[in-house]
C-alpha cells in the first residue's frame, strides 16, 4: 500500500514537473557563420521563400511573431535593414504533428485489486512547432535554426495564444546570435 501511495506521488510529481516546461527548445546554427558581422535584418520576401513558409491564417499570430522578433533583436542591437542591404534574413514556419502519450494510473473494476493492475491511459493531441530561422541574404542558406515546440491548446482564448507566442520567441532567442 505505502508503496503505490509513493507511486502516485511520483507520477503526480513527473506530470507537474512536465507542466512547467511549457516549450522544448532547440537550436542549431553553422559553426563558420559569422554571427558578430550581423547588424541589421530584413524579412526574407514571401516570393522566395517556399509556400509553407510565413503562411498564417491567424494575422494576430503572424503579426505578433514578427514584432517579438523584431523587439527581442533590437534588444541586442540588430535593428531592420530599411533600404540597405540586410546582414541576415529571418523566415519562420509553423508546423503542427499529432502526438500522443500513455500513463498509468489505478486501476478501477473488478481486477483493481490485483498487483501490477494500473491502467494505461492514452491521451492524443496536437504539437505544434515555430521554426525561426536565420539566412545568409547572399547564398541564401540556413546559418541559424531555433525551434519552440510545445502541445497546441485550440481551446484557449487569442490573448492566451498571443502570450504562449510571446514565450515561444523570447525563449528561442535567449541565445541568439551564438557566442
Amino acid at each position: 500500500m505505502r508503496s503505490r501511495r509513493v507511486s502516485l506521488h511520483l507520477l503526480v510529481l513527473a506530470v507537474a514537473l512536465a507542466a512547467c516546461t511549457r516549450f522544448t527548445i532547440r537550436t542549431r546554427h553553422d559553426p563558420s557563420a559569422d554571427f558578430a558581422g550581423l547588424h541589421t535584418y530584413a524579412w526574407l520576401p514571401l516570393d522566395e521563400a517556399d509556400p509553407a513558409d510565413q503562411r498564417v491564417l491567424d494575422r494576430a499570430v503572424d503579426a505578433r511573431i514578427r514584432a517579438d522578433v523584431e523587439r527581442d533583436l533590437r534588444g541586442k542591437g540588430i535593428v531592420a535593414a530599411g533600404d540597405a542591404a540586410p546582414d541576415m534574413l529571418l523566415n519562420y514556419r509553423i508546423a503542427s504533428t499529432p502526438g500522443s502519450s500513455a500513463r498509468g494510473g489505478p486501476a478501477s473494476g473488478w481486477w483493481a485489486g490485483w498487483s501490477g493492475s494500473e491502467a494505461i491511459y492514452r491521451e492524443n493531441y496536437d504539437n505544434g512547432t515555430l521554426f525561426l530561422a536565420v539566412l545568409d541574404p547572399r547564398e541564401k542558406r540556413m546559418i541559424w535554426l531555433g525551434t519552440a515546440q510545445a502541445r497546441l491548446l485550440p481551446h484557449i482564448s487569442l490573448e492566451k495564444r498571443l502570450k504562449r507566442v510571446d514565450e515561444a520567441v523570447q525563449r528561442i532567442l535567449e541565445d541568439f546570435p551564438p557566442r
